[in-house]
């Protein structure tokens, strides 16, 4: 687990960092303060920067994805320049984008922005010259002194000094991959603000049914429903049957009930509920990271669905990121924080300094078990 964090040069996080983080953390702050673009890092942190996974954050933003094979003609016309503070590639090789744990962590990820050369070098294979084509880094100092055709741009995601690279390839308008080094992910589920799918959430739920999960799941939607006894997720009789992928719904039986009803009658809370508990279990041993956390939840409950968090967290292993706009939210997540002793959570906020000396850039406030106890509107203020 993270045991700290440090974002540099990532959109709007210029040099930010937070000294010490929690098993589970609230993030609080105010519209635009960077919250998001904290969730966003940890989630390239966590999946090591893979290319899909940088086109899909891309893609959320409507931002490019794909190269074009020209330097200019739009604003971040080349794919991911929008990642990096200022929404442009620096202008210098050594800045570049760095996530990882407070005070220069060497097992930091790390991605810059670069250039390639194309040259042909002579090899010995079997007792012959052959003459291959290779692409190795310069400088943009180099540059000027390159024949233009044979310069391609990249970038270099590196960790736990490994390097691989995505080259912007002009001839099929892709980026490829190479130099595939970087170690194994970490478990990451991701819960935006918006709900899931009823098929996404069905493919969840079959990856826990019959399994001793299940009940957790059951114990969670009684936090909203106490009459909740099944969950199952059909087949929608109504859905186009011609399409590969058939449309599922879910459906609840209560106690008192003689006959199932859809899950979606039940109201928002069962849905947010179902899918936090459902997105936690692939996140074991990695990172659950929760946008908005309190969408959908009623406050007199939000106060159980921490505390059932509090212990998936511990019984998976998981490191919990979530943001609020919510004063509710925050009192919950304070009075589960204090009363879990054997567990740290933390509680930071996200927002501008104040310090003539900072030129306004993102920094964060951590309050500790303490402050937490005696917590008041006034010195979170989200809104």
């Amino acid at each position: 687990m993270l045991n700290s964090l440090s974002i540099q040069n990532f959109r709007s996080l210029e040099n930010f960092q937070v000294p010490r983080l929690g098993q589970v953390n609230l993030i609080v702050g105010k519209n635009n303060s960077g919250k998001s673009s904290v969730l966003e890092a940890l989630r390239i942190y966590a999946g090591n920067a893979n290319r899909e996974l940088l086109e899909e954050i891309a893609a959320e933003h409507d931002e490019q994805t794909r190269w074009n094979g020209e330097e200019r003609g739009g604003p971040n016309n080349i794919p991911f320049e929008a990642f990096f503070t200022g929404r442009e590639f620096p202008k210098v090789d050594d800045k570049r984008i760095s996530i990882g744990e407070f005070e220069n962590d060497p097992n930091a990820l790390r991605i810059r922005h670069g250039f390639l050369l194309e040259v042909q070098q002579s090899i010995e294979e079997e007792g012959e010259t052959v003459v291959r084509t290779i692409r190795r880094s310069i400088s943009r100092d180099e540059i000027s002194e390159a024949y233009e055709g044979a310069i391609s741009q990249a970038l270099f995601v590196e960790k736990n000094d490994k390097v691989f690279r995505m080259r912007f390839d002009s001839s099929t308008n892709r980026i490829r991959n190479s130099y595939l080094e970087i170690p194994d992910a970490i478990p990451c589920s991701v819960v935006p603000t918006q709900f899931f799918t009823m098929d996404e959430l069905a493919q969840d739920w079959d990856a826990v049914v019959l399994t001793d999960y299940q009940k957790t799941v059951r114990d969670a939607l009684r936090i909203i429903s106490p009459e909740f006894e099944e969950l199952a997720f059909v087949r929608d009789p109504n859905a186009n049957s011609t399409r590969r992928e058939q449309k599922r719904y879910g459906k609840v039986l209560l106690s008192n009930m003689q006959f199932a009803v859809p899950l979606n009658s039940m109201g928002d809370g069962m849905v947010r509920v179902l899918q936090l508990i459902l997105k936690a279990h692939p996140a074991a041993g990695g990172i659950l990271l929760i946008d908005e956390f309190e969408n959908g939840l009623h406050y007199t409950v939000q106060e159980k669905v921490w505390a059932l968090l509090f212990e998936i967290a511990e019984r998976l292993n998981i490191q919990v990121f979530a943001t609020t706009h919510s004063w509710d939210c925050i009192e919950s997540f304070s009075r589960v924080a204090v009363d879990r002793a054997d567990m740290e959570g933390v509680l930071f906020r996200v927002g501008r300094s104040v310090k003539k000396s900072d030129n306004g850039k993102i920094i964060a406030t951590v309050f500790d078990e303490e402050q937490l106890k005696n917590i008041t509107q006034a010195d979170v203020e989200v809104r």
